[in-house]
């Protein structure tokens, strides 16, 4: 899969087929996640950084080295904006973006392990060109009450992490140790 190929799909096979005012999770895959007018990082050239700058009607000396311009972008750039949520968006669609690394909290993963299964359970022995056709009879078994039972394990998995609390405590008790002090306290 890749940017073309995704949002290829996701406008000639998903939105019209979306009922309006869905939401779409969207996990973090690199083709999901294509930003529009991404701001330059610190491994892009000086002259992309100094196009970028431009751009957005900025002002830079042409003395600057790149740690000083990365400075004004890092200062102006806005939070990113993807291509897919654009294009959803547009349709009346909202996009819940999963965290980073948590592949669990998405069931179309599990309905893939179920798909891969069933395919490779056809494919035994198979000739090379039945490929498709395996793949689409597979994707035709798919059930709703399997996309249904697949939603649940998620919740169930959301309401496991719900439970657990936050992954961070916020709460950081301070002390202070005081050096070359002789007292006992």
């Amino acid at each position: 899969m890749n940017k073309v190929n995704f949002n290829k799909w996701l406008k000639e096979k998903l939105i019209p087929n979306l009922p309006p005012q869905s939401i779409v999770a969207m996990d973090n895959a690199s083709y999901h996640s294509v930003q529009i007018d991404k701001a330059p990082t610190m491994s892009n050239t000086k002259s992309e950084m100094q196009s970028w700058i431009s751009k957005k009607g900025l002002s830079y000396l042409p003395t600057m080295v790149r740690a000083q311009l990365f400075e004004i972008i890092k200062e102006h750039k806005q939070p990113p904006v993807y291509e897919a949520d654009m294009m959803l968006e547009e349709n009346g669609h909202k996009v819940v973006r999963l965290p980073p690394y948590h592949c669990d909290l998405n069931p179309i993963e599990l309905i893939w392990s179920v798909l891969k299964r069933r395919i490779a359970e056809k494919n035994v022995g198979q000739q090379a060109n039945n490929i498709v056709q395996i793949t689409e009879e597979a994707f035709a078994t798919i059930t709703q009450e399997e996309w249904k039972k697949e939603c649940e394990h998620v919740i169930k998995i959301e309401e496991n992490f719900y439970a657990a609390g936050p992954a961070v405590d916020n709460e950081i008790d301070k002390f202070i140790i005081e050096v070359g002090d002789d007292s006992d306290s």
